[in-house]
């Protein structure tokens, strides 16, 4: 439940600028409704890959549903632009997308996940190329259940756009052809480091 102490200011504030009244009344309802999504979402914190994902689903998708007729989905976009200009001031770069830590936890990750019996959960395949480059492949995605079960999946390509600055973030460059949010039947990630593209 800690997702609200560290989204919420950041959040609020684009709201505020964007014309919204942001009441006591408001924010009670918006909690209420992120607590019931978090409650109904099947092994949320269980073994899931990607835990923290879907808090942060849960979190977001949790304004629109509280308030779809003043945070409807161009408010939604809108907030998730800023909530990625955000992470672009906020965070340093570093290569953390290649590191061998980051990228041991992506294959075992993608292992565990052709067996995974947690609905929400992910599926992935993952390659080395070399050095300097691998890709990555989701066939499941939990964000994108997420979004079907609680009937916000067009929602989800906007939360897909964070991606590309965590790479970026990360001394790598994505390049994506495919998602499931899009309606495809897969993610492809390809994944190569900066100083070899630019």
């Amino acid at each position: 439940m800690a997702m609200p102490l560290v989204m919420d200011k950041a959040v609020y504030a684009f709201l505020r600028d964007y014309g919204i009244e942001v009441t006591a009344a408001l924010k009670k309802k918006i909690r209420k409704e992120y607590k019931e999504i978090v409650g109904r979402t099947p092994a949320l914190g269980k073994g899931n890959s990607l835990t923290s994902i879907l808090y942060i689903g849960c979190y977001l998708i949790s304004f629109y549903k509280a308030a779809p007729d003043i945070i409807d989905e161009k408010c939604f976009e809108g907030l998730l632009r800023h909530l990625c200009d955000e992470m672009t001031r906020r965070e340093k770069e570093t290569d953390s997308a290649f590191s061998e830590k980051n990228i041991r936890t992506r294959e075992e990750a993608a292992i565990k996940s052709q067996s995974s019996s947690y609905e929400m959960d992910w599926k992935s395949t993952f390659r080395r190329i070399d050095k300097d480059n691998y890709e990555f492949t989701y066939t499941k995605c939990g964000l994108c259940e997420l979004g079907r079960r609680e009937g916000c999946f067009h929602l989800i390509k906007y939360l897909c756009m964070t991606d590309f600055i965590s790479f970026d973030k990360g001394g790598a460059k994505l390049v994506r052809n495919h998602t499931l949010a899009n309606g495809d039947d897969y993610c492809d990630f390809h994944v190569s480091r900066k100083e070899i593209t630019d």
